[in-house]
């Protein structure tokens, strides 16, 4: 590794202060190695600047992402309890309904998680009013993202609404992603890994995108990376559910931010050859939140 663009004192004060060593050097599976000679399996001119880099545009992609997953999870709430006055449906009954038809170690984890929310200072005085009789606006802020997802499964069912069905599938794939963002993991390493998980994406995800004004061919090199289909997922599932309004101006201006700094980290950032997978990465981004409307 080359400490031109960052000399090694910068470098240790930034390990020492940033972040850890184990955390940075995955960033290292974006760049090539050269093969054969004595210098056989080397990185060719990797700068830990780039790495530096690329750490900082991760937690930047991670706090835009978490923040959309987070909208994402309010409005589908939003969006059930309409159809759930639109289709007359008794609020008290429908979840009384569906605890009834689950499996009896599911319908436990339920419970748990419920009484779990008693412990919160900041849920305790909901669940001790509602425990014995609860209505699904008050269930759905005591319960988790999964709960939620099961939900709109369970929904989708019983009022026989396709539309439901791909909402449980796209959230699922949405909620792994807001761990991922919630818990600081990695996210622009694993864009390295083109190649897996290519079912594991929506029919419905898979059309949006192919209309986004995104070429045929960076589709296909894109959407068959694992990351990059929950990534992908999230833009439309946001594009679709989140009306016009602060929220999404939030997101629009997020994500706008991003893909501005990465143009400005064009000197140290490859745009080019084997190491552009980055930067490729994230036009592919930029090019899919313009075709859906998101900047």
């Amino acid at each position: 590794m080359k400490f031109v663009l960052c000399d090694e004192a910068e470098a240790v004060r930034y390990l020492a202060e940033k972040c850890n060593f184990f955390k940075l050097a995955s960033y290292r599976k974006l760049f090539a190695k050269r093969e054969g000679g004595d210098r056989d399996g080397q990185y060719v001119d990797l700068d830990f600047a780039q790495l530096r880099l690329l750490a900082s545009l991760d937690q930047q992609l991670r706090f835009v992402l978490l923040g959309m997953t987070l909208d994402i999870e309010h409005f589908q709430k939003v969006a059930v309890l309409h159809e759930m006055d639109a289709r007359g449906e008794d609020g008290y009954a429908i979840v009384a309904d569906y605890m009834a038809s689950l499996s009896q170690p599911n319908r436990d984890y339920r419970l748990h998680e419920l009484k779990m929310s008693g412990y919160s200072p900041y849920s305790a005085g909901v669940y001790a009013k509602y425990a014995d009789d609860m209505p699904a606006w008050v269930f759905f802020e005591l319960t988790s993202f999964g709960t939620l997802i099961d939900f709109v499964r369970f929904c989708a069912r019983r009022w026989n609404d396709r539309s439901l069905h791909v909402a449980h599938y796209d959230l699922k794939g949405v909620k792994s992603l807001r761990n991922c963002a919630a818990h600081g993991s990695c996210i622009v390493n694993a864009f390295a890994d083109r190649g897996a998980g290519r079912t594991a994406v929506t029919n419905s995800v898979v059309r949006a995108v192919s209309v986004a004004n995104v070429s045929k061919a960076t589709r296909a090199k894109w959407m068959g990376c694992a990351a990059m289909q929950q990534i992908a997922t999230v833009f439309v599932v946001y594009s679709r559910l989140v009306p016009e309004g602060r929220s999404r101006k939030r997101a629009m201006a997020d994500l706008a931010s991003l893909f501005a700094r990465v143009e400005d980290s064009a000197s140290i950032l490859p745009s080019q050859g084997p190491d552009s997978t980055a930067w490729a990465a994230f036009h592919f981004m930029r090019s899919l939140t313009k075709g859906l409307g998101l900047l």
